[in-house]
């Protein structure tokens, strides 16, 4: 009788689903660059994701969210101060932001075009941070400006569920490429964005060059802490 309760209870554990492990973090590291006339603008960014958490970091600039304390930290590693922001509780959306004032002198000088994209996948193929990938190129038309826009989108890294394009693409000035290259990238599989050159060339002003670029992709544990602000930074206007 006891061996077969024993062997009815194995029978019954094995039946039991065995929980899935939680998807691998994400660790990015891209360079941005804006160039305007003479003048280049170059800037690391580096960022980890893991399950409800986050980290980007930007020169000297951190920001962590985490949802588990129900936080963002954002900070300067620099000054080695930091301020904090309360999350909104689950389910409930974020107040909208204050409306800004409204300044007569400079009101409708953030002027942003109206495109209408032609995108193409251009055929060529190459190799960014270790992942294969393909180009697409895109031509913008408005009233008053053009633009062109050439992107590199890899397929998604398998078993790894975060999708980096947001924040790639964060840099690029313009809202109506950035939409364009998301609606491109779902179309073609999910697609994640590695890389990406935009030109603008509005009808009174010199040609401004947004250059994006990832150099390191990898599905790993972030390392203790990256999570935590560091002891030693205060709170601002302590």
């Amino acid at each position: 009788m006891t061996v077969a309760v024993l062997m009815a209870w194995l029978a019954g554990a094995l039946a039991l689903p065995i929980p899935l492990p939680p998807p691998p973090d994400l660790h990015i590291v891209f360079r941005s660059e804006f160039v305007y006339q003479a003048s280049t603008r170059a800037t690391s960014n580096e960022w980890w994701v893991s399950d409800g958490k986050s980290l980007a970091r930007q020169g000297d600039r951190l920001s962590i969210y985490r949802e588990d304390l129900g936080v963002v930290w954002r900070a300067s590693v620099k000054a080695g101060t930091y301020t904090e922001t309360k999350l909104p509780p689950a389910g409930q959306s974020a107040p909208p932001p204050a409306a800004d004032k409204v300044d007569m002198h400079t009101a409708g000088y953030e002027w942003e075009p109206a495109f209408d994209w032609v995108v193409k996948a251009s055929g060529q193929s190459s190799t960014i941070a270790g992942r294969p990938c393909r180009e697409f190129v895109a031509t913008g038309d408005a009233d008053y400006a053009e633009a062109r826009v050439s992107f590199w989108g890899c397929d998604p890294v398998p078993g790894v569920t975060r999708n980096p394009t947001d924040t790639v693409a964060a840099p690029l000035r313009s809202v109506s490429a950035k939409r364009m290259i998301f609606d491109t990238l779902a179309k073609h599989g999910g697609a994640w964005l590695l890389a990406a050159e935009e030109q603008q060339e509005p009808a009174i002003a010199p040609t401004m060059v947004m250059r994006v670029r990832v150099e390191t992709l990898e599905a790993a544990t972030a390392p203790p802490g990256t999570f935590d602000l560091p002891p030693a930074f205060k709170k601002a206007g302590r």
